[in-house]
């Protein structure tokens, strides 16, 4: 090709002094390039198809990988979920006992009237209940309004002995945020239950959530007489309360946030934190799924 090339070119300069071309030396020249410029063409037309041809092969890989990085990550999530509603399935049904032992104390002590109440209360308490644990998650609003049904229930069942109150910051009232069900009643039922009983005087629990980039932050505090008394006075809910908080902090392990943290648990002992008050606060770093 670059042989016919040259002899194509000394062709072409084939010109006399006065400018004038030989018309038979650029017909000769002419034709000794054209078939150089073919093989160029076709040498050019090849590498741009087999440089397609690898590109859309690339292509069609990389999207295979996702596609099966995709449908791996789906199926770990789907397990995670299964893991997670079953061990929210552990922690119902010492929930329902409490509240049936509540109701056979009411009738023992002949006030039945409330017994009556509490049992229609408790029943849309517990249809909200297995609503929620339906759901893989459900909206703040939703959780609160079950809490408060809850401490209701909790009231009749201890006689008015403790006040509560709910503190929700004003970022997570403005935005529908959803969380997983059943995290924050365990912990409201260990502190009215261990942490109120000697104690029945000015017993308050509140509860406090504020949002934390991609976390909702739920304290509970309590006045009564603190984690390391109540575990030491208590020998016998230990075992009981170690099982609820394993299967807590299992849980919030398992679920992921939208930005894949996971949550956590704090308990604090006021007394050991600062020898002037009493009581517990748990903070629970509830992982956001996402907003409705």
């Amino acid at each position: 090709m670059v042989k016919n090339a040259s002899a194509g070119f000394a062709l072409l300069a084939d010109i006399d002094i006065t400018g004038i071309v030989s018309g038979n030396a650029l017909l000769a020249g002419l034709m000794f390039l054209l078939p150089g410029l073919k093989q160029m063409l076709v040498i050019w037309y090849g590498e741009l198809l087999l440089t397609a041809f690898c590109g859309a092969s690339l292509l069609i890989y990389v999207r295979h990988v996702y596609d099966r990085k995709k449908e791996k990550m789906a199926y770990h999530n789907r397990l995670l979920e299964m893991q997670a509603k079953a061990l929210t399935n552990q922690m119902n049904p010492h929930f329902i006992y409490n509240s049936l032992s509540t109701v056979q104390h009411l009738i023992m002590i002949d006030e039945k009237q409330k017994a009556f109440d509490y049992i229609s209360d408790f029943s849309l308490l517990m249809r909200q209940m297995l609503t929620n644990t339906r759901k893989s998650y459900i909206s703040l609003d939703d959780e609160v309004d079950f809490l408060k049904r809850y401490l209701e229930l909790e009231k009749i069942r201890f006689i008015n002995a403790f006040q509560y109150e709910f503190h929700i910051d004003e970022d997570l009232r403005s935005n529908s945020y959803c969380i997983p069900s059943m995290l924050i009643q365990p912990i409201l039922e260990n502190a009215i239950k261990h942490g109120f009983s000697p104690k029945r005087e000015n017993n308050l629990l509140k509860v406090t959530m504020v949002a934390q980039n991609d976390l909702v932050i739920c304290s509970v505090d309590d006045n009564g007489i603190g984690w390391k008394k109540k575990n030491s006075d208590f020998t016998t809910t230990i075992k009981h309360e170690s099982t609820a908080l394993t299967i807590l902090r299992e849980r919030l392990n398992l679920i992921k946030s939208y930005n894949g943290n996971s949550g956590n648990l704090e308990i604090i002992d006021k007394f050991l934190a600062d020898n002037q008050q009493t009581g517990t606060i748990v903070k629970i770093y509830i992982p956001i799924i996402n907003s409705l």
